[in-house]
């Protein structure tokens, strides 16, 4: 029986690349709960049905663009939380790989691609632990490479 192959967090991994061409991005360890999400934008037009136009209409669609965005939050590490705000000030895009840390057999690999931050905020609660949120927006395409074998 075939089953599928559960992965726990720690290898869904948020890397910070220096460059697009970065060939040893840096794991961003202070990111301890993240999420991708990929979308795609549609237009719609309501069509007649050709051959029966006393049918309902139905909504026909075409795809005419994707985005993507990176949700992160943490415990912020000063240093750590300085490099962000600094890459968020910059105007210019941030570049991450975002991996699962898996062997290709397992479906493993990566996602690499610009961002720019939307958001970045801090805050500790009663005294408590200094932790952070973020958010970046894609820029271009979220490009996809299997992991080594």
């Amino acid at each position: 029986m075939s089953q599928p192959k559960p992965f726990g967090g720690k290898d869904l991994r948020v890397m910070r690349k220096t460059g697009p061409t970065d060939a040893a991005p840096k794991f961003m360890c202070t990111v301890t709960t993240k999420g991708l999400t990929k979308t795609m934008e549609y237009d719609d037009a309501t069509t007649p049905d050709c051959d029966n136009p006393d049918a309902v209409w139905a909504r026909s669609s075409v795809a005419k663009g994707s985005a993507w965005s990176v949700n992160v939050s943490g415990v912020a590490d000063p240093k750590s939380y300085r490099q962000m705000e600094a890459d968020m000030d910059s105007g210019v895009p941030t570049y991450l790989q975002i991996q699962l840390a898996k062997p290709a057999a397992d479906g493993g690999g990566y996602w690499d691609g610009a961002v720019f931050y939307e958001n970045l905020q801090i805050q500790s609660d009663a005294g408590g632990v200094v932790k952070y949120t973020g958010q970046m927006r894609g820029e271009g395409r979220l490009a996809w490479t299997d992991a080594s074998a």
